[in-house]
């Protein structure tokens, strides 16, 4: 090593020696336990100033000693890692102390490590990516049950947004410092749409960068390599995120955009073959999930039950060529075309006809259809159960098991239709407030479209895009939470089944009273 070299590590070595020991004491600085005015405020949970305050006053008060970490002390170590080129090694001793901290759930202590950690060494991708999920789910949770924060529901609320837009500031900045790789985009679009509860755009271009990444389908296999031993083995997956945008425009809901994402884009399906997986939905939505009983029946039967089939089914032949696309489209890709085609198709049985009815301006026709198929109403869907019943009774099944067969296509189309199906019902009941004229029926279709969407944040407490559209309602037009509602989603839950749909005889009755 010439001279220069050794000049040069010398001189860091003597910076590292003035640096700490112009640090004051360490047992002061790590176990001060002391809180000046407003310091506890800025403690909580990640990166605050409190370390500051114990700086300034290290040698103040010894008396009070509790082990605290302090960020300071190991600034020394980040001095070393930068000036030493071993930026990576210390990163990785930072990390696995904030590990250590998480599970002892020390969050207040991990938080500053990793954003020491991420400083260090910023394509530590896991690094980025615990930071994003700790402050938007964990923090976000603990916000939940502090009793200072229940006591003030709007600084509450103030907080867990904080918490949130946090996490997702950690997601931005490591997307960007890692632009090639997906994770992180992903993480990101996700956090933003389920977390934050904003489905738009802005999530789905996020979604289509992180899908654009060489690494979006990589999976990584345990095979058995050379001398038996098992080695790792990257191969192409699913295409998971492609699936993620069209579950995207389903929730927001955008019919048109969700089966373009699964029809034209993860099928590939030409025009000719996208009709004939409409042609599916439509007949899933005529005669119910079984619609392929029928056709299984023409092509067995005789010459007899043939013309009693086709005299009940006209197109009969049309329901065959259809389903048997149906079959192609899910053998797609080694079988990757079954998740992509089912979906296009429960959106074309349940969805499409309350759609096509608003884009013809029907909007009333549109929210009793989409509530009548939440409610399994034979006056809306499945209208063709009849067929099915016949069918039944035709290879001789008891009336008791045809009756509870028909019961159970009610009840679980009724039941699957709704997880999509209330936040609709809320766009449509947004769209007849745009339209009405008369203030009270618009504000009483402002309140049912609020109704709707708690509907389906009692359904389920993970629909933030619910939550969020509620409380813009509430902050609007100081809604309170519908107690019925509440007691209906919560009664149905006792039973076993979550049915948070309203009834048309409820919805008929509210719009009266409007009047």
């Amino acid at each position: 090593m010439n001279q220069k070299k050794w000049g040069l590590v010398a001189l860091v070595a003597v910076l590292l020696v003035f640096y700490n020991g112009a640090q004051p004491d360490l047992i002061a600085m790590r176990t001060n336990d002391h809180f000046y005015p407003g310091t506890h405020i800025k403690e909580q949970y990640g990166p605050s100033l409190e370390w500051l305050d114990r700086l300034m006053r290290g040698r103040e008060d010894e008396k009070n000693h509790r082990v605290k970490l302090d960020f300071t002390v190991l600034s020394s170590m980040m001095v070393a890692g930068l000036a030493s080129g071993f930026k990576s090694q210390v990163a990785n001793l930072l990390w696995m102390k904030s590990d250590e901290y998480w599970h002892e759930g020390m969050a207040t202590r991990q938080v500053p490590l990793m954003e020491a950690v991420v400083t260090l060494d910023p394509e530590f991708i896991d690094a980025w990516s615990t930071a994003g999920w700790h402050w938007a789910y964990n923090i976000y949770a603990d916000d939940q049950t502090d009793p200072k924060l229940k006591a003030n529901p709007k600084a509450q609320r103030k907080k867990m947004d904080y918490d949130v837009d946090t996490g997702l500031d950690y997601l931005k900045r490591g997307s960007e410092m890692n632009p090639d790789k997906y994770r992180l985009y992903f993480e990101h679009g996700w956090t933003l749409g389920e977390k934050k509860g904003v489905y738009n755009e802005e999530t789905a271009e996020l979604y289509r960068i992180a899908r654009s990444k060489p690494d979006a389908r990589t999976i990584i296999r345990q095979v058995q390599g050379p001398g038996g031993k098992m080695i790792d083995k990257p191969e192409q997956g699913m295409d998971i995120v492609g699936r993620t945008i069209g579950h995207l425009y389903e929730k927001m809901p955008d019919f048109d955009k969700a089966l373009d994402q699964y029809g034209s884009d993860l099928l590939q399906a030409t025009p000719q073959q996208r009709a004939l997986l409409d042609a599916v939905g439509e007949y899933w939505h005529r005669y119910g999930p079984d619609y392929a009983m029928i056709g299984d029946a023409y092509k067995k039967g005789d010459p007899t039950v043939k013309a009693q089939i086709k005299a009940m089914v006209p197109d009969v032949e049309r329901l065959i060529q259809a389903d048997d696309m149906r079959h192609i489209m899910e053998n797609k890709r080694n079988g990757e075309g079954g998740q992509p085609t089912g979906a296009y198709i429960t959106i074309s049985a349940r969805y499409i006809p309350s759609w096509k009815l608003l884009k013809q301006g029907k909007t009333q026709e549109a929210i009793d259809t989409m509530i009548g198929i939440m409610n399994g109403d034979p006056r809306y869907h499945m209208q063709g159960l009849p067929v099915i019943a016949k069918l039944l009774a035709m290879r001789g099944d008891a009336p008791e098991a045809i009756k509870a067969q028909l019961d159970d296509y009610r009840t679980r189309e009724a039941h699957s239709a709704q997880d999509i199906g209330l936040h609709f019902l809320a766009v449509l009941f947004e769209k007849a407030a745009a339209q009405a004229t008369d203030p009270k029926k618009k504000m009483a279709f402002n309140k049912l479209a609020y109704e709707s969407w708690y509907r389906a944040r009692e359904r389920s407490s993970l629909d933030f895009y619910a939550r969020r559209n509620t409380i813009v309602y509430e902050d609007k037009y100081g809604f309170t939470p519908p107690q019925n509602v509440i007691k209906q989603v919560k009664a149905s839950r006792i039973k076993g089944e979550v049915n948070a749909a309203p009834t048309l005889p409820e919805y008929h009755q509210e719009e009266t009273a409007a009047e």
